[in-house]
């Protein structure tokens, strides 16, 4: 949901449990719950997504949870972003989405799991 807001470019949302003032070092793997709020406390002190990391969280099929984790930069002025972390058919379909509202990918990463062979991409596009 928070990643759909900042394709609007518009951010009013102050996530709860995680004070705006303690995300600028955090350097954790976030659920994407706990991701979704941090990236909406960044973007509240001007601040998008720079690079993205991602991992399987739990790789057990029809289960898979991913976990993320962000570097940041200040966002230019009018910048819109969104940021995406999935198995490589599903960020294929959001590449294609991406692209046809003008916004371009600036970074991307796969991961495969070496015990399932599964494996995990996320991605930042912006424009």
């Amino acid at each position: 949901m928070a990643a759909l807001m900042l394709l609007g470019g518009c951010m009013t949302h102050q996530p709860t449990g995680i004070d705006a003032s303690q995300t600028s070092g955090i350097d954790q793997w976030l659920t994407t719950a706990n991701a979704d709020t941090v990236v909406n406390a960044m973007a509240a002190k001007g601040m998008m997504p720079a690079t993205i990391d991602c991992r399987f969280a739990d790789s057990t099929q029809g289960q898979q949870a991913y976990v993320s984790k962000f570097t940041w930069r200040r966002a230019p002025t009018n910048t819109r972003y969104h940021w995406e972390v999935g198995d490589p058919t599903y960020l294929a379909s959001k590449e294609v989405r991406a692209n046809r509202i003008g916004l371009r990918r600036v970074f991307a990463k796969e991961v495969r799991d070496p015990a399932s062979g599964q494996k995990v991409g996320c991605s930042i596009w912006a424009g």
